[in-house]
């Protein structure tokens, strides 16, 4: 019984986060927005430290 209990609930899983809707209102954006500036500084600082010791 359980080996069909499992797939079943995996499969409604899916399902489900397939149908999610995908909200894109202005906490969005601006959320992305200072992602993007906090994964740029981020990367500044990587190519800084690898350009320094060198």
């Amino acid at each position: 019984m359980h080996l069909l209990i499992i797939p079943a609930g995996f499969i409604l899983w899916y399902l489900a986060y397939e149908s999610k809707p995908i909200s894109n209102d202005e906490a969005t954006l601006l959320w992305e927005r200072d992602n993007i500036v906090k994964r740029s500084k981020l990367l500044n600082i990587i190519k800084e430290s690898f350009s320094t010791s060198e």
